[in-house]
């Protein structure tokens, strides 16, 4: 128990905010700082804030220590950022691995996404034609395209953000200092799929509106 090193008694001198020394995910337990000459504990552990290269001080570091008692066992000397490394390296292996699956998945969802929505546009060539045979402006039949298909997208962008937002409580435990629901991360995925949405309207819709509406009549 940590608890037998505090003495009985003492002063509060200051009160600071609770940090977690064990474990990222965890609050953790309450904590109490000790002035040295009144601790048993038979560790201690120094903190050095360092400028520039901490492992280049990892030598004064030790000297320094000697210096001070020349029987004390020095280990564990390594830089902050390797302990926080250690301690979140399980949660960042799968969120490497969610990460890789997210974006095959997102890079399968924009191919799907083009080949589906380009074929469908192909699909209406007859009925381009007969509006390009009867007057409609190439650039009126492009507009009437891509309003309907960036009706379907932006329907289906909406319903995957719902799902999105609703799924993320299960990634929550994997991040740390950002939110699960971070707007910019949404905000860009829904963009990138209806960008690539409405370039799978206007290429092949422009492409229609330039055949000659005597061979688009004849396609079917």
């Amino acid at each position: 128990n940590d608890w037998e090193f505090v003495p009985r008694w003492g002063v509060v001198i200051g009160v600071v905010e609770h940090i977690k020394n064990q474990d990222l995910a965890s609050a953790g337990r309450g904590q109490i700082y000790i002035p040295y000459p009144r601790s048993a504990r038979p560790h201690l552990s120094y903190v050095v804030k360092a400028k520039g290269d901490p492992l280049a001080l990892i030598a004064p570091i030790r000297s320094e220590l000697r210096a001070l008692d020349k029987d004390l066992a020095i280990s564990k000397v390594r830089p902050l950022t390797e302990y926080v490394k250690r301690a979140v390296a399980p949660r960042s292996f799968t969120a490497l691995l969610s990460g890789i699956f997210g974006g095959l998945a997102l890079l399968l969802a924009t191919v799907g996404i083009y080949g589906v929505v380009s074929y469908s546009v192909n699909q209406r060539t007859h009925e381009i034609g007969i509006r390009t045979a009867l007057g409609a402006q190439p650039r009126h039949v492009v507009k009437l395209v891509i309003a309907k298909g960036v009706l379907l997208t932006a329907t289906g962008a909406g319903l995957g953000l719902v799902a999105a937002l609703a799924l993320t409580r299960l990634m929550s435990g994997l991040l740390f200092g950002i939110s699960a629901t971070d707007p910019v991360t949404f905000a860009a995925v829904a963009l990138l799929l209806v960008g690539v949405a409405l370039l799978a309207n206007y290429i092949p819709a422009r492409r229609a509106t330039k055949v000659d509406p005597m061979i688009a009549l004849r396609c079917e």
